[in-house]
């Protein structure tokens, strides 16, 4: 008996040392309640090519545990059935990303450029600047040894700021910078102050020149008059070594009467930099949009509102183009009649688009046009695919409830998205009503884009999340919070996938990371390694440190 005894509890301590080592065992792994493993592909799919090179990753992402597959809905109509017989050989859903943009450039959100002055002048209208902005020194030709007259901050003069008598544009001088080290943010600026006429549309060149630049990013900044806000928002890419080249950039001065104009770079190691030949001036019409969101008026300054096609003859842009910030500006021509007078002064008002970073630019959330359109390119989108789940393309929506139309919502930045994000949502449930929802986290995070004073977005985002519903998943790329924003996404009954590598995340410590942080939140369901870059070199160590590297 007492050796029976023995025995049992021989057994029953092996068991639980088996049991013990087991959990440890578990804690080692990494969790295994990821339904959802997506890879994410930002490719051209309408290129048959693309759709290739694609399918051409389906054998690695099934062996690394893969289960979907994310990307554009637009694919080359003659690929299709090829790619889902490929996505069900290899075990993986088809996710259709929708609802990115607008086909028609007229419905990019637009800023109001008001009462720009137009003088008629043989048989066409002419801008005319009632209150010139202008720029000191622009040419950089006014000089004492290094330093720059006009210009009322300078960093570092003669140390990393020079006055350059040999590489110039034109003139005799241009500003070099170089020797970046030696100012203690490894910042090289110049900067001087500038008047505005509130809500102008203002065009910005300059030429610069650079020599074996490293970790540096020119740029030309305005900023509020106290430094605390952007009034400009696009940005310019360089090459390492590259001769003189133009830049156009514009901005629009909203309600600014006062700015800092600054040029520079904030960081920087090593190289040479160069600039020359800059101006500030204003620009009229440049893509004027045209949609019902959008008016143009002309009107004299005594009041008299004119008539387009009678007056003078339709305004458009020929060259309209959301992601180029300059042109030629179009021609308004007076026809034969017209109660515009030679001389006479006229205020224009018109909507145009901006731009942020290099070319980035946000379509109108309220005009009737746009869900019309993406309740078309969803039904084309089910007919060719019939994907298992529609992923909405809502974020990093930088220029929100500037145009007549969303202004006429009466509702701020955040009900205005939350307004739009339920009108998209519903498109996708009365075309596919058992097809899964997901939709980037950003602009529904309030640690994250869901805030005040977001880049061009007029008002506060706040309470974009009330939109949500808990049939919309929750893609969440915050990688600063790395997990930390999940139980906010959770609070809301939504599902959330964890979109992570980011280009930059090799031996899969990131992801990892994201998990720890996120352990114990309800809906948590999945992870989609995401490459901006085409960098699928680590999907498999990633997926290792995600689910364990096969399907489970």
């Amino acid at each position: 008996m007492r050796h029976g005894f023995a025995g049992r509890t021989m057994i029953v301590l092996a068991g639980a040392l088996l049991v013990l080592g087991s959990l440890q065992f578990a804690r080692s792994q990494p969790q295994t309640r990821l339904t959802h493993r997506w890879l994410f592909l930002w490719r051209n799919m309408s290129d048959p090519k693309d759709v290739d090179r694609t399918i051409a990753l389906f054998p690695r992402a099934q062996k690394d545990g893969y289960n979907g597959v994310v990307f554009g809905a637009d694919v080359a109509p003659e690929k299709a059935e090829e790619l889902k017989a490929a996505a069900k050989k290899y075990g993986l859903d088809l996710i259709a990303m929708v609802m990115g943009g607008t086909h028609d450039r007229n419905y990019e959100e637009g800023l109001l450029c008001k009462d720009a002055l137009f003088i008629a002048q043989g048989g066409q209208l002419v801008l005319q600047q009632d209150n010139p902005t202008k720029v000191l020194n622009g040419d950089f030709e006014d000089v004492a040894d290094n330093h720059f007259k006009g210009w009322a901050f300078q960093d570092n003069e003669g140390v990393s700021t020079f006055a350059d008598h040999d590489v110039v544009h034109g003139g005799r001088t241009s500003l070099r910078m170089e020797n970046y080290p030696k100012n203690p943010g490894n910042h090289c600026r110049i900067e001087q102050p500038l008047k505005l006429q509130p809500y102008r549309h203002y065009h910005i060149s300059v030429w610069v020149k650079t020599e074996g630049l490293v970790g540096v990013s020119p740029e030309v900044k305005v900023l509020t008059a106290d430094a605390s806000q952007s009034i400009s928002f696009q940005t310019f890419h360089v090459e390492q070594t590259q001769d003189w080249k133009r830049y156009d950039l514009a901005f629009n001065s909203l309600d600014h009467t006062e700015c800092n104009l600054y040029l520079g770079t904030w960081g920087g190691e090593s190289g040479k930099l160069w600039w020359d030949d800059l101006s500030v001036d204003e620009m009229g019409l440049v893509n004027v949009l045209r949609r019902p969101g959008c008016p143009v008026t002309v009107r004299g300054e005594n009041g008299t509102v004119y008539e387009e096609g009678r007056d003078y003859a339709r305004i458009v842009d020929p060259y309209l183009h959301p992601w180029i910030a300059y042109h030629d500006e179009p021609v308004v021509k007076l026809p034969a009649g017209t109660r515009i007078q030679e001389g006479e002064r006229l205020r224009i008002s018109y909507y145009h688009p901006i731009i942020v970073y290099e070319d980035r630019v946000t379509s109108c959330l309220s005009e009737p046009k746009i869900f019309d359109e993406w309740r078309a390119d969803v039904v084309k989108a089910n007919d060719l695919l019939h994907p298992a789940a529609f992923f909405m393309e809502h974020d990093e929506l930088r220029v929100v409830n500037q145009c007549a139309s969303c202004q006429a919502m009466h509702m701020t930045p955040g009900q205005l998205l939350a307004w739009n994000i339920k009108k998209a949502a519903q498109i996708l449930r009365d075309v596919r009503p058992d097809a899964g929802i997901w939709v980037w986290s950003d602009m529904f995070d309030p640690m994250h884009n869901a805030v005040d004073h977001f880049y061009a977005v007029n008002g506060s985002l706040a309470g974009s999340w009330l939109g949500l519903t808990p049939d919309v998943g929750i893609v969440n790329w915050n990688g600063d919070a790395k997990g930390k924003n999940c139980q906010f996404f959770a609070d809301l009954g939504c599902k959330q996938i964890l979109s992570g590598y980011y280009d930059g995340d090799e031996d899969g410590s990131g992801i990892a990371q994201w998990l720890t942080n996120s352990k114990g939140v309800p809906g948590v369901v999945g992870a989609m390694y995401t490459t901006w870059e085409d960098r699928y070199g680590p999907m498999d160590v990633w997926a290792a440190k995600a689910w364990g590297g096969e399907g489970k």
